[in-house]
């Protein structure tokens, strides 16, 4: 019995299938710029690896919250989608598209695939030259290269010093510095060293449009050995950040040959004319979007496909006489599909023949290599001997230019009959992940007769377009007396959809315990203003407790109405049967949030304890949807160990130091092993920073550190607003403040589909699992 086999013999314990989200996934919402006739989403799996979905199995890995039959959540996907969707065809879905993909499970605990994309033409041999933290600094550093001002005066300048070059340099004083073995040496180090300024580019970029680059690394790409940056990021930008994060490269590459020039005209060392040119060279093949350049990404970007080589057998399938159109050519727009069949009859072709020509000449290529690397590496020796070493360099160099294409083109045919083996495979089966096979049409619905479920919005109604709410946009609206709509901007857009993820519905009330073992971190601070942006976007009742028993001061951060404290609220809970009494214990905020304050008078010689705020957590859950818990910094004590009893999810506050990021860590190591494992991974780490940035802190390596361990980590700007300790609104933050308190939101809410109370999953202990490890 095969892995797979053994996972469809477990059962849930009872219930029947209720599909759930894989930990750490993250809906991103619409892909920008699509060149499909539908709109597709993006999906972020926990491996960080983006999942390109069409909008029905975005709405299934919406709604799987582990807690819903797999008939509800067909009705409910089948309310939103505007189709109907029968629970067999959910079923399907989910074991042939969102299993296989890692991001849905038929129930808590069933394993799931986690397939990740193997392009024949893919880097091999590669490795990691710079870390994702190192990476970030440099891209922060750069980035404001990619002010208009500052791109328009470096290609002003790269014209202007190419014109002079042409009118008043022949080419051979351009090359001159290839004749000299020290001169070919200095090219080649400029010119890797050019390379990877290239992927400098890329990142400053990515980090440019808001998104955060990965790490640097270097491999072999078909024969040529090659930088690489990983900005898998990007793609939740829009087209125009998408197109700068991959013309960033070419750009650095200009940025690079104004500086190579400026200090030619300073010096006149002539190996640095050389590297110009051949600068110009190395981006003139980036450009080619033949192979995986970045030309590549730049034409899969104008064309909103994001993976063009996925689209080459459909094409060539579409073009074939007596061939109805492959449904995957029919999901572009008439425009995309016309470029991607012109890159397809260019590319194909053009491939082909390069393969051709590599098959053909191997054999003599192969057996002239053995003769030359023994002439060069016998030649490097005796240069060594009589002191030459710059020459014997430049041979050593030769000799590893000659040993790299074996090397790829190895990898290259190992890859080859792997793909073909993994061909014959997937003829046997018909389950594909979700990002190579759109579902729009299910089976059976196009059979049903018309009815009034016919009649949705999407369907009947013109799509109106919102206005936009700030700036010109909506200056221009307003005069014009709502005629002229251009729409929101995509910077109003993409707060929509994170403001949209954030009223995530909720099917029962939500404990949410903020923590922090170290005092003045901001914990306080950030329930409350956590509170207020949640009761603000979202149509329930939050309310926000003050469990701290060395006298909290949430009460003071609002307007307060009610004299009541958590005390009162317990001693006379029996009066309580219905909301309108229970909110005579609270006060409210402008934004909805209602505060529930703790007991600060000072003649009171004992706290309240575990079964106290058990009973609290007990009522106002019978009255709220959201509950927000500020605790004190003692995890030790009883109160704070019942209310984690409760919790369904922790946001952990933690300052921009080493001694405040290692306690929080120690929290979560506590909390791993006293029966909470679960809080810990659907946790948010958040870092409230000081003014200006921390000297000597890496605060990127203690993102990395908090980001592996949780659903997520944010950082939250430093805003003289919240230094006063008085009631603060939403309203009176900046702007960069309130984006960060809505990532936030975005993040706690991101775990609303997760029941930490579900049924653990079990296998059957009768049936016998074979070939399971």
């Amino acid at each position: 019995m095969t892995a797979a086999e053994a996972d469809s013999r477990v059962v849930p314990v009872r219930g029947g299938p209720r599909p759930s989200r894989v930990a750490g996934v993250r809906l991103l919402g619409r892909y920008e710029g699509s060149g499909f006739r539908d709109e597709r989403y993006l999906v972020e799996r926990s491996d960080r690896q983006m999942v390109l979905l069409t909008r029905l199995l975005y709405l299934i890995v919406e709604n799987a919250d582990g807690r819903t039959s797999t008939d509800l959540l067909a009705d409910r996907v089948s309310r939103a989608y505007g189709h109907r969707l029968d629970p067999d065809d959910l079923v399907r879905l989910i074991h042939e598209k969102l299993g296989p993909s890692g991001l849905v499970a038929l129930w808590n605990g069933a394993r799931v695939g986690q397939r990740k994309a193997d392009p024949l033409l893919a880097l091999s041999v590669r490795g990691v030259l710079l870390p994702a933290s190192a990476v970030r600094v440099i891209a922060r550093t750069f980035a404001p290269l990619f002010h208009r001002p500052i791109i328009l005066a470096v290609l002003a300048s790269v014209i202007a010093f190419d014109v002079w070059v042409v009118s008043t340099r022949p080419a051979t004083a351009v090359f001159g510095a290839l004749v000299d073995p020290i001169g070919v040496l200095a090219v080649l180090v400029l010119l890797l060293a050019a390379t990877l300024f290239h992927e400098f580019g890329h990142a400053a970029g990515c980090s440019y449009g808001g998104a955060k680059p990965g790490p640097i690394g270097a491999g072999i790409y078909l024969w040529i050995p090659a930088f690489y940056t990983n900005v898998t990021s990007a793609y939740r930008l829009n087209r125009a950040g998408r197109l700068r994060t991959d013309l960033g490269g070419v750009y650095f590459n200009a940025v690079f040959i104004v500086a190579a020039a400026a200090t030619y005209l300073w010096t006149g060392w002539a190996p640095l004319l050389a590297v110009i040119a051949l600068s110009h060279l190395e981006i003139i093949q980036q450009l080619l979007p033949v192979v995986r350049f970045d030309g590549y990404y730049i034409l899969g970007d104008l064309a909103g496909v994001p993976n063009l080589f996925g689209h080459v057998r459909p094409i060539l399938r579409s073009l074939l006489p007596g061939r109805r159109s492959d449904p995957g050519v029919g999901q572009l727009r008439l425009r995309t599909r016309v470029v991607v069949t012109g890159w397809v009859l260019v590319t194909v072709p053009a491939l082909l023949i390069g393969l051709g020509i590599l098959t053909w000449n191997a054999p003599r290529y192969v057996a002239g290599f053995w003769d030359r690397s023994g002439e060069l590496w016998a030649g490097a020796r005796e240069l060594i001997a009589v002191g030459e070493v710059g020459a014997a360099i430049l041979m050593l160099l030769s000799l590893l230019a000659i040993t790299v294409p074996i090397v790829g083109l190895s990898v290259v045919l190992a890859r080859s009959v792997l793909h073909v083996v993994r061909a014959v495979r997937a003829r046997q089966t018909a389950s594909s992940p979700a990002e190579e096979e759109s579902m729009d049409v299910v089976k059976g619905a196009a059979d049903e007769p018309p009815s009034a479920a016919e009649f949705t919005e999407d369907k009947m109604l013109r799509r109106r377009v919102p206005p936009s709410r700030h700036g010109w946009r909506h200056g221009l609206y307003y005069v014009s007396s709502g005629r002229i709509n251009v729409g929101p901007s995509l910077a109003e857009q993409r707060e929509q959809e994170r403001i949209a993820r954030v009223r995530t519905t909720l099917s029962g009330p939500r404990r949410v315990v903020t923590l922090s073992r170290k005092g003045g971190a901001g914990k306080t601070t950030t329930t409350l203003m956590l509170g207020h942006t949640l009761a603000m976007h979202r149509g329930d009742r939050v309310v926000a407790l003050d469990a701290n028993p060395d006298a909290g001061s949430l009460i003071y951060r609002v307007r307060r109405e009610s004299p009541a404290t958590v005390t009162n609220l317990l001693g006379e809970r029996d009066l309580i049967s219905k909301y309108a009494d229970l909110r005579a214990y609270t006060s409210q905020a402008p934004s909805r949030l209602e505060v529930i304050a703790s007991d600060d008078d000072p003649t009171i010689s004992q706290a309240l304890g575990d079964r106290d705020y058990r009973t609290v957590l007990d009522l106002l859950t019978q009255h709220y949807n959201l509950i927000l818990v500020d605790t004190g910094t003692g995890i030790l004590d009883n109160a704070i160990q019942g209310i984690l009893r409760e919790a369904d999810q922790i946001v952990v506050v933690m300052p921009p130091a080493l001694d405040g990021a290692r306690v929080a860590a120690g929290t979560l190591d506590w909390l791993d092993q006293h029966g909470h494992a679960d809080l810990v991974s659907s946790a948010v780490a958040v870092i409230n920073t000081t003014r200006g940035r921390p000297r000597w802190v890496q605060l990127d390596e203690i993102e990395n550190h908090f980001s592996s361990r949780c659903a997520g980590t944010v950082r939250i700007p430093w805003d003289p607003a919240l230094d006063s300790g008085a009631a603060v609104d939403l309203d009176d933050l900046r702007s960069g403040t309130r984006d960060a308190y809505l990532e936030l939101a975005e993040l706690v809410a991101g775990g609303f589909t997760a029941n930490r109370w579900s049924p653990v999953s079990v296998a059957d202990p009768s049936l016998p699992v074979k070939g399971v490890s």
